[in-house]
Parts: C-alpha cells; sequence; structure tokens
C-alpha cells in the first residue's frame, strides 16, 4: 500500500526577548504591556498537527483494475491468434499443395525433359514441402495462449492475487518476444519466395529448347511467387496480437504500488514563528 503522509511539525520559536510580559510567567506583574494593543491576543502554542492525505488508489483497488484490463486484452489477443493461425494453415496447405502438384508436373512431364524444367520441379517440391509442413502444423497446434487464457480463467475464478497477476504478465511479455521472433521468420522466408520467384522470370526466357507453353507457365509462377512473397513479406511489418496486446497492456495497467521510502525538510515561517515542515512518502 503506498501511503502519502505529510507530518507538519512546528517548532516555535519563543519570542522572549521582546517583551517584559512575555518573559513573566502567568499571575506574575499586573501592569500591561505599553507595546501591546487592547485587541490583541496572547500567543499560544497550538498542538502538533498532523495532515494525512488518502492516496488515490489502494494496492487491492490497482490489482482489480488490472486484472480486469487484462482479462480484456488477453481475451482480445487469445481470439486474434486463433484466427491468425487459421488462416496460416489455410495457406500453407493450400500453397504446399499447389507447389507439389507443380513439382509433379515437371518432374513427370514426358521425354526429353530439359535440365530447366527438372530445376523447376525441385525448387517447387522444396518450396512445397516446407509450406505445407508449416501450414500441417499450424492447423494440428494447440496455441499456448489458448492454455493461458484457461489458466487465467481459473485463477480469476478462485480470485487472483498479485503475484499471480505478475506470473501471467510474464507469459504476456513472453509471448510478445517470442511471436516477434516468429515474424520475423515468416518475413524472411517470405522474402526466399520473392527471390524464388525473381530467378524464374530471369531463367525463363535462357533455355532455347523450351515451349512457348513452357515459357507462359514459367511467367505467370514466376510472377505469382514474387507477389505473394512480397505481399507476405509486407504484412510481417504488422505486430501480432500477442505483441499489440503487451504493448496496450503496458500503456494501460497502473503500477503496483511498492515499499519506497522518502523524506523532506522545509523551513515555515508564519507571524507567531518559526517552524521546520518534515514530509514523508512510504
Amino acid at each position: 500500500m503506498r501511503l502519502l503522509c505529510a507530518l507538519l511539525l512546528s517548532v516555535c520559536l519563543s519570542l522572549l526577548g521582546l517583551g517584559p510580559a512575555l518573559a513573566q510567567p502567568p499571575g506574575e506583574g499586573s501592569e500591561a504591556n505599553p507595546a501591546e494593543g487592547p485587541d490583541e491576543a496572547p500567543v499560544s502554542s497550538g498542538p502538533i498537527e498532523i495532515i494525512i492525505e488518502e492516496p488515490v488508489t489502494t494496492a487491492r483497488e490497482t490489482l482489480t483494475y488490472n486484472a480486469k484490463i487484462f482479462d480484456e486484452i488477453l481475451v482480445q489477443s487469445t481470439e486474434a491468434t486463433i484466427r491468425e493461425q487459421k488462416f496460416a494453415a489455410a495457406a500453407g496447405i493450400t500453397g504446399g499443395t499447389i507447389l507439389l502438384g507443380l513439382s509433379a508436373w515437371r518432374l513427370i512431364e514426358d521425354e526429353p525433359q530439359s535440365a530447366y524444367s527438372r530445376g523447376l520441379g525441385v525448387m517447387f517440391m522444396t518450396l512445397g514441402m516446407t509450406d505445407l509442413t508449416t501450414g500441417i502444423f499450424a492447423a494440428t497446434r494447440v496455441p499456448h495462449e489458448k492454455h493461458r487464457l484457461e489458466r487465467w480463467k481459473q485463477a480469476r475464478k478462485n480470485g487472483v492475487s498479485g503475484a499471480e497477476l505478475a506470473h501471467f504478465e510474464g507469459e504476456l511479455q513472453a509471448a510478445h518476444e517470442m511471436r516477434n521472433g516468429e515474424r520475423m521468420l515468416v518475413r524472411w522466408s517470405s522474402l526466399t519466395h520473392a527471390i524464388a520467384g525473381v530467378l524464374v522470370l530471369a531463367f525463363t526466357p535462357v533455355p532455347d529448347g523450351s515451349s512457348g507453353t513452357d515459357r507462359v507457365s514459367g511467367y505467370v509462377i514466376g510472377g505469382l511467387f514474387v507477389g505473394i512473397g512480397l505481399g507476405t513479406f509486407a504484412a510481417t511489418f504488422r505486430p501480432t496480437p500477442s505483441e499489440k496486446a503487451w504493448a496496450e497492456y503496458n500503456k494501460r495497467r497502473i503500477p503496483m504500488p511498492g515499499h519506497e521510502f522518502s523524506w523532506r525538510l522545509a523551513p515555515s515561517l508564519s507571524r507567531r514563528g518559526a517552524g521546520l515542515s518534515f514530509g514523508a512518502t512510504f
């Protein structure tokens, strides 16, 4: 809990040398001090004043607020991650199947086979197997965001504590780092596809013995590789749901109160005397 306590200690300095009446104890001397006016009241020192300012939020209120926005962000990011994973699985399986079909067309064509056709077939098979494997992995994998959301709902049901919230915050930060690395992997993989398309476009007109159909198919396939590769490369600059969730949570959360202690001294002057103010935060 963060409490802000301002303790004002007024150490009044008595004005003993300014008048004889002030120096005499009560009851001694009946003469009035000519320096005093008729309406002026005797000076008396009051009790020590203690001013306590209540904090804006307590630790429990902060925990409740952070847990509420964490719950909201976690549900949204998990749903978005599952949607993106389904799309990636469909794209990987579809693209891999098409590439394997093109590879079979190039490698099992009637004789005579040219080195150009065999090279295209090998390249299509390599990229097709990579895409198909990635798609199957995305389709069968249960994202850790889903497991985390289930555990978070159970913790919320039982009453989440500050330590549990910090644990889930660490998981969200770890997911941010992991998804960022995966996004970089997809970025350079898509750039590889684009480069492969450029190579197909560059080498399509080279073989003298290739037919017009081979050249047209080479240009079409090379163009598709370049377009899809560059499109995916540009899409990877958009943060993933886990990355956006971590950034949004950091922006909206309230830091939990710590146990810091600080103090200050300041002079205090008034018509009745001088003093010293002491303020502490803990």
